[in-house]
């Protein structure tokens, strides 16, 4: 595989081109933390969206692989037969060629090709990163090189190491996030019933940063709150993981199977299977880019003491 390394300062960063441009690692050596969880590549990955942070085009699932859009028929393979949905495109699993690199920046690009014969566009999808001495900056810019509307669901399934310092404990990491409304999902295909749930206690706890994955088990989607900051806090060593999305990231999905040595923060630009909802599209983050035009997507990730 095409595995590439970054350096600036403490920090050090690898991009696995081979698979979609993921930076499967982000290490930090004055504070001794691993903050991604990396992949073992010498093993069966037991689930390839749980290391470093894979590209999802398009996010997550639309119901039977299926929409209509401006008139056109969209139809992705079912690739979940147990939900009889589409899930998280195939750009995570497509490889990137080097556009540019230097000691501490990769810049990277996917030309549409087979992987997406079914999809009606000719698009590119040019990924960035640069490292500096407060972090790891990722750009993401996707080019419309079609004659009509491309529709545009774009996601990433970030995921953290819990604990992501070497010598600290599970127990000590809490989550900050900054979220509105709960969206109900039908938990038997995890697709969105339509419904708002009220603020509950789980709810609380990530809007105050007391929530603890290491002892809650969560998979929950959210509308994101006012600020893109998401919050990773070890309690005892006084460091935490800053994970800084643009607003057009206006979702979130929070996973962590059982609480098991990682925390999924997944920013999201569209609510789950908004193509197929009986909802304003608008207010549900269905978005798409003219042709012949481009839309960046900005996010950060770096340590902050406090």
């Amino acid at each position: 595989m095409n595995i590439l390394k970054i350096r600036c300062h403490d920090y050090t960063a690898e991009i696995n081109l081979s698979r979609g441009a993921n930076c499967i690692s982000l290490n930090n050596k004055k504070y001794n933390a691993c903050i991604l969880r990396e992949p073992n590549y010498s093993a069966v990955l037991d689930n390839p969206y749980l290391y470093g942070m894979p590209i999802l085009f398009p996010v997550n699932r639309i119901e039977k692989g299926e929409f209509e859009f401006e008139g056109r028929r969209y139809v992705f393979p079912v690739n979940e037969k147990e939900t009889n949905c589409h899930i998280h495109g195939f750009l995570h699993q497509a490889e990137f060629k080097l556009i540019e690199k230097s000691e501490n920046s990769v810049r990277c690009k996917y030309d549409s090709d087979e992987l997406y014969e079914f999809f009606s566009h000719e698009f590119s999808v040019e990924v960035s990163y640069f490292l500096d001495e407060d972090g790891l900056t990722q750009e993401t810019c996707v080019h419309n090189r079609s004659g009509t509307n491309m529709p545009v669901f774009l996601g990433f399934h970030t995921t953290f190491n819990v604990p992501f310092i070497s010598d600290s404990r599970a127990q000590n990491v809490c989550v900050f996030a900054r979220i509105g409304d709960e969206i109900e999902r039908d938990m038997r295909n995890y697709l969105p019933t339509g419904r708002i749930l009220s603020g509950d206690e789980i709810h609380r706890q990530l809007n105050s940063g007391d929530f603890y994955p290491a002892n809650n088990k969560i998979s929950r989607h959210y509308k994101a709150g006012e600020t893109g900051k998401i919050e990773l806090s070890d309690i005892e060593k006084h460091l935490k993981i800053v994970y800084d999305n643009d607003s057009k990231f206006g979702w979130r999905l929070f996973y962590n199977k059982c609480g098991e040595g990682f925390m999924c923060l997944e920013p999201q630009t569209c609510m789950v299977n908004c193509q197929n909802m009986n909802l304003d599209r608008k207010n549900t983050g269905f978005d798409y880019i003219a042709p012949n035009a481009s839309k960046k997507y900005v996010s950060r990730i770096y340590l902050e003491e406090f």
